[in-house]
């Protein structure tokens, strides 16, 4: 009976440590291995769609978009040893801007042929270039300073032409041999359409970028043009500027 009772209790201990193994194994192999890969993201891509249709800035006549005055950089900017950097024209307000000397006189010219003409999308379509007439006098007067004294921009005489008028004023200086200017020039184009209005009016802004050499000045320009207040083309040239008595 005691030798009975002790295989009983040996049977249960056999039972219980066959099941802890089983149990430890089961749960070492149900425990997954921590991963250690993320996710790949691809980057953002910007959102944003390039403007088949872009053109380039527009010129804008000087009553609507006077330049900037150009700012120094400040001194502390500059490397130490060396002077800052000063800029390339040396802008003031029109009214106070002084010419070299080399523009000194009266300059006259006329451009009749165009270096290139673009119309604006959906403008009306581009007729003839008509030749534009240039003259503008540097000089004192008096004991004032040295100024514009007269200019003028106008259109060679033609019959679909009438109230021409315009002026030409001072931007800037490089103090030597070059300024910009900007001309402005109104007119009045007989029309060609029938159903439309006998006239339409016509504005043209200039940039100009004059250089003199020797007794000439050397002028390349870019134009905006406009019908009856609508942007119409863009076109540039060069030409150049003879003095004349004044």
């Amino acid at each position: 009976m005691k030798i009975r009772g002790i295989s009983v209790v040996a049977a249960a201990i056999l039972l219980l440590s066959a099941a802890g193994l089983t149990a430890f194994a089961q749960s070492t192999m149900e425990v997954p291995p921590p991963s250690t890969q993320r996710e790949y993201q691809a980057p953002a891509v910007p959102d944003y769609a390039p403007d088949s249709n872009s053109t380039p800035i527009q010129l804008l006549p000087p009553s609507v978009w006077p330049p900037h005055p150009v700012q120094q950089a400040p001194a502390s900017a500059a490397t130490p040893g060396q002077e800052p950097p000063s800029a390339s024209l040396l802008t003031t307000p029109r009214q106070n801007l002084v010419l070299p000397s080399v523009f000194n006189g009266c300059w006259q010219g006329q451009v009749g042929e165009l270096d290139s003409i673009k119309r604006e999308p959906g403008a009306h379509k581009v007729g003839f270039w008509t030749p534009k007439t240039y003259r503008l006098c540097y000089r004192r007067v008096g004991g004032g300073p040295f100024k514009l004294t007269f200019t003028e921009t106008g259109v060679e005489p033609s019959e679909k032409i009438i109230n021409p008028h315009g002026k030409v004023v001072p931007i800037s200086t490089d103090g030597r041999d070059y300024a910009t200017m900007q001309a402005t020039l109104h007119f009045d184009e007989y029309s060609v359409d029938r159903d439309g209005a006998p006239t339409f009016t016509v504005d043209e802004n200039t940039d100009l970028n004059c250089k003199i050499q020797g007794d000439v000045m050397q002028i390349t320009a870019n134009v905006y043009g406009t019908r009856d207040g609508s942007p119409w083309f863009r076109a540039t040239w060069h030409a150049q500027f003879v003095q004349t008595p004044s």
